[in-house]
């Protein structure tokens, strides 16, 4: 007598085994580190090697991103998003990006120009009242390419006397309303080139009175949706849950960071004496934005790196503009619109950097290689972009670069 029932068990699970392996099979095929092929085991030892010290369980860390020809040649995290709950860092990790956001907020300013409702060459004062007593002569020109003569809030007392530290509380436009207080601009527009974050806040404000929407949203309808960027958004509300934020950190035992947590009034308690290190936990708690303000993961800034070579966003039309540089009665011409002309091992790049209390970025494109490199850190003192000009220079040695 056969027992069936259990050739029938047998039989499912056999069954069952290969679904698990043809689904997971399928799975790798689809993956976006599929062009593994472009780095070999070899070279990809030698970039994680950059990234030892953080590679554990006991330490915030490390993205990378390493993307050829729209794909990419190699994805992954190093240390911890959270020590709370020893959550690792992976690609599907949440960084803000600080001052590498500023690309974004000119992305807005370049689809309205491409939407016939702004000119670069127009009046802030004509989106911005409260510029009035600088004149027509300050043009949205000279926000996006920092050219201004505005000064930056953070040099700027606060009416509360809390200093202008994403620890503490403010909003962007408070940091506005401080930075038009001034009478005069420190140099007249174009003649001249400072790094401002204002500048950049009030392009979002901008973008505000032209679409009649919050910059958020815009953000969110015009350039992450249809970019299929799902896990991407601007913190103009630091109450929101962010799915798997990045925690920031600092060593304890930094003498910088005693020294500048002491600064502004936040007195923390020394690692002396105890042998291993211990990390101060950073937040950011201010919802500014424009200078800086976006959170997202690597998984999404793969797409957005796409859309520079398929035009897929608005066309190339608007790579071309985003790429423009423009020259303005001072030496410093290698600015496009939140981005950086450069040149590493003689072919051109763009870039840009960033830091801030909970984050320290980094981003680089080859255009014509069709190469970049992205380093997000939840450290702000961890330098992504020294970790990130280590992983081109091997990407140089090895001809790729």
């Amino acid at each position: 007598m056969h027992d069936t029932n259990g050739f029938r068990s047998i039989r499912l699970f056999f069954l069952f085994i290969f679904t698990i392996v043809f689904s997971a099979i399928a799975v790798l095929a689809q993956s976006p580190q599929s062009e593994q092929a472009w780095l070999d085991a070899a070279q990809r030892g030698a970039i994680d090697a950059i990234f030892a010290d953080h590679a554990h369980g006991g330490s915030p860390g490390y993205a990378l991103g390493v993307i050829h020809d729209g794909e990419f040649a190699y994805a992954k995290g190093y240390g911890m998003a959270n020590l709370d709950d020893e959550v690792p860092i992976t690609p599907q990790t949440a960084f803000h990006l600080a001052s590498v956001s500023k690309q974004f907020t000119a992305a807005a300013i370049a689809l309205l120009v491409l939407d016939r409702k702004l000119s670069l060459s127009d009046p802030v004062v004509k989106y911005i009242p409260e510029a009035a007593r600088y004149g027509d002569g300050l043009r949205v020109e000279h926000l996006v390419y920092m050219t201004s003569g505005l000064h930056e809030y953070t040099d700027l007392p606060r009416k509360s006397g809390v200093p202008w530290m994403s620890f503490y509380y403010f909003t962007r436009d408070e940091a506005i309303a401080a930075a038009l207080t001034p009478e005069k601009l420190e140099f007249a527009p174009g003649t001249a080139w400072a790094y401002r974050n204002t500048n950049y806040m009030l392009l979002t404000k901008i973008v505000e009175v032209v679409s009649h929407e919050p910059f958020a949203q815009f953000m969110r309808e015009r350039v992450f949706a249809p970019l299929g960027m799902t896990h991407s958004l601007i913190d103009d509300d630091t109450t929101v849950v962010i799915p798997h934020r990045a925690t920031g950190y600092a060593d304890r035992a930094d003498p910088r960071v005693v020294k500048e947590l002491a600064e502004v009034g936040v007195a923390i308690h020394t690692a002396a004496g105890q042998a291993d290190t211990e990390w101060v936990r950073l937040v950011r708690v201010s919802p500014h934005f424009g200078g800086s303000g976006v959170f997202t993961t690597m998984d999404d800034l793969l797409l957005w790196d796409r859309n520079w070579y398929s035009g897929a966003l608005a066309g190339t039309k608007f790579t071309e503009q985003m790429n423009a540089r423009r020259r303005f009665a001072h030496d410093k011409d290698n600015d496009a619109l939140g981005l950086v002309w450069r040149s590493f091992y003689s072919h051109d790049a763009l870039d840009y950097s960033g830091g801030d209390t909970d984050t320290s970025t980094y981003m680089v494109r080859f255009p014509e290689q069709r190469v970049t490199v992205i380093c997000l850190s939840n450290m702000p003192l961890g330098d992504a972009e020294g970790k990130a000009h280590g992983v081109m220079d091997l990407l140089h040695a090895w001809g790729k670069l």
